[in-house]
Order: C-alpha cells, then structure tokens, then sequence
C-alpha cells in the first residue's frame, strides 16, 4: 500500500520543499548540465515560474544570478535571466482578428516572450508597457 502512495506522488511531482531547498534545488542545475538537470531547469523557467509567487521570483532571481555559473553566453542561462528578471517583464496589448487580449510577456533578443519557445508575433503587438509582474 505504501508503496502505491510513494509511487503516485513521484508521478504526479507532489515533492514538499521550502523555499530555500527550492533555490538549492535550481542553482544545483544551472546549465550546462546532464539531461534531466536541464529538463528541471526547463520546468523552472516555464512551470515553477507561475507557481512561486512575486517575492519568491526575486528572489529566486538574486539568489541564482550572484551564481558564478550562470554564463549569458548560454541561451538557457539568457532565457532564466529574462524570465525573472523583475526588471524585464511586460504587458503587451495585442489585436488579432479584431480581438485586443492583454499579454504578460518578457523580453528576450528583440522578442517578446510568453514561455520558451513561444513570443508574440511582432505585428500583432499594438503596445508594449513595463510593469512588475515578478
């Protein structure tokens, strides 16, 4: 029976850590790293990002960027950089078939982003205002 419990909370990732395991947890990942590293690092850039809340994301933000290892030269440093940055987040007002929707995003390389992979196509963009998202 016990082993069902364990078994379901590894699948459903149901794992309780505090904050400060957390950030050890991420700077542990910082990349370049072996693949499931980096698919953590993913989930933290995508995912955990809407999970922790405003205050966290700074500090999560201070906490990984004083780390030595955190190299611009490498997109997926780049692209957590962009993400949390507090400095660096953006509500763009978009129009796409006569539809305006308001869209949190951040910049990265002359895009606006809304997770990896994903940014606002340009012409769509009627307005773009800096606001403190994190």
């Amino acid at each position: 029976m016990a082993n069902k419990k364990v078994k379901k909370d590894i699948v459903d990732n149901r794992f309780n850590i505090d904050f400060t395991e957390f950030a050890f947890l991420v700077e542990a990942c910082i990349p370049p790293s072996p693949i499931a590293r980096s698919m953590f690092w993913d989930k933290v850039c995508g995912y955990y990002y809407h999970l922790l809340t405003a205050d966290e994301r700074i500090k999560l933000f201070e906490w990984i960027t004083r780390n030595r290892s955190l190299k611009m030269e490498n997109e997926d440093c780049r692209f957590f950089y962009s993400r949390y940055n507090p400095e660096n987040q953006y509500r763009a007002t978009c129009v796409y078939n006569g539809k305006t929707e308001m869209i949190d995003c951040f910049l990265m390389d002359d895009r606006y982003y809304t997770s990896k992979g994903t940014s606002i196509v340009e012409e769509y963009i009627k307005e773009v205002t800096r606001i403190n998202a994190c």
